[in-house]
């Protein structure tokens, strides 16, 4: 499937400056430590309440990278769904990319506040900036995106500036 990419891109300058709530919910202990296993990070703050408060915290606490590290929150597609670069067959990143191979371009993170279980979430999701460029082997798209995680009542916790390159 041929792919325009001034298409694309028209597509997605369009979304610039438009924000939506995505709400994520309760976070679990269980997805905390988990996400901590995985990276193998075995840190006592990630797993140990009394630990963790003797650190200032008010109880375990999730691994930094922990929300911005999340690509979905649901289930996840199966494997046999997914394209070639990894991602999802579907709009990936919440902005409309299908038919182009997608590759992370670098993230910018602040941190506001410890990310603890039983925090109720949601994530403000918006494109801030797209660029069709030309470089040695044809057309690529320059896509900055920031998502801000937030509790239900709207305390900041990170906000996540990230650029990905598509093709």
């Amino acid at each position: 499937m041929a792919v325009s990419f001034e298409t694309v891109y028209q597509q997605i300058r369009a979304l610039v400056g438009q924000t939506r709530t995505i709400p994520i919910g309760q976070l679990s202990r269980r997805d905390l430590e988990r996400f901590a296993v995985a990276v193998d990070d075995p840190n006592p703050l990630f797993f140990d309440d009394a630990f963790a408060r003797e650190h200032g915290y008010p109880g375990a606490i999730a691994p930094p990278l922990y929300l911005s590290s999340v690509l979905g929150w649901e289930a996840g597609p199966p494997e046999r769904s997914l394209r070639s670069d990894g991602t999802p067959d579907n709009d990936a990143m919440a902005v409309p990319i299908r038919g182009l191979r997608v590759m992370g371009g670098g993230q910018e993170l602040e941190f506001h506040r410890p990310v603890t279980a039983g925090m109720d979430v949601v994530m403000e999701f918006s494109v801030s900036n797209a660029e069709l460029k030309h470089g040695r082997t044809g057309p690529l798209l320059v896509v900055q995106l920031k998502k801000r995680f937030l509790t239900a009542d709207g305390t900041p916790i990170v906000t996540c500036r990230e650029n990905f390159i598509a093709r």
